[in-house]
């Protein structure tokens, strides 16, 4: 068996485009994109049609697919700084619903919470998609220690092994394939292999490929994880930032570049 997964498109229709260009010529048995679709970017009609024209492709949803259908509240207990990225958020998620039409919001509702593949009867050997991690769409599952610091510089690390226990405990799998935070790792956890895809758009590592996951199983080596990485013509979808204007589209042609990351 082998699996495609994707995660983190945001809008950015050259990049998801040259994704799946990778992955058609990769033969998987399985396509799934695991989540945030459409925000923070300029294209997202033509994103999420993307998908929707390919029926084959399995899909979960994300944070800011949830913030479309389902935004929250600017509430009185933030701060100016959390306020002030809340707001952008929200903005960034109503200019993407002006473009979607009522077909789209009703595809976009019905993407489930994950997919699970199987390889062999045995569910200890299946293959777990999700946005996140398992148990919500918002939490990140960070790398050890040390390879965030490599990756994130003096960012505090905040996941202590109590926190991961809490969230992955009793989970009956073999890996764990997920988006989120947007650069790649493999990280063992007793006997779940956690691999972060990383995301096609927004990268968070200043690589400024489109990145994806390729899963394959085969009954002697079990599953083996490979990130690729994709380039593609990141100028042209600066221009169409530039041209289009959703919210803050100057700190989008940035995020594109890598130079920095919002969530």
């Amino acid at each position: 068996m082998k699996v495609a997964v994707f995660s983190d498109g945001h809008g950015n229709l050259t990049a998801m485009q040259a994704v799946l260009a990778d992955i058609k010529n990769q033969r998987p048995d399985y396509t799934v994109f695991a989540g945030d679709l459409c925000v923070f970017g300029a294209r997202p009609a033509d994103t999420l049609a993307l998908l929707r024209q390919n029926p084959h492709i399995l899909s979960v949803y994300g944070n800011t697919d949830e913030l479309i259908l389902q935004p929250p509240t600017l509430s009185d207990d933030l701060n100016q700084k959390q306020r002030e990225h809340l707001k952008f958020k929200l903005d960034s998620a109503n200019w993407v619903k002006d473009q979607l039409s009522g077909a789209d919001l009703r595809w976009l509702k019905k993407m489930p919470f994950g997919h699970r593949l199987s390889p062999t009867p045995n569910p200890k050997d299946d293959l777990l998609i999700v946005h996140a991690n398992p148990k919500d769409i918002h939490q990140y599952i960070f790398p050890k220690e040390e390879a965030q610091r490599i990756k994130l510089g003096n960012v505090p690390f905040k996941q202590t092994p109590q926190d991961l226990a809490q969230m992955l405990s009793g989970l009956e799998a073999n890996v764990i394939a997920f988006g989120h935070i947007h650069f790649p790792y493999i990280r063992q956890w007793q006997n779940l292999t956690l691999a972060n895809i990383s995301s096609v758009s927004n990268p968070m590592d200043g690589d400024t490929h489109a990145k994806y996951g390729l899963l394959t199983w085969n009954a002697t080596s079990r599953w083996q994880v490979e990130i690729k990485r994709v380039a593609y013509d990141i100028q042209q979808e600066q221009a169409e930032l530039a041209v289009r204007r959703p919210p803050k589209w100057e700190t989008l042609i940035r995020m594109l570049d890598g130079e920095l990351f919002l969530g």
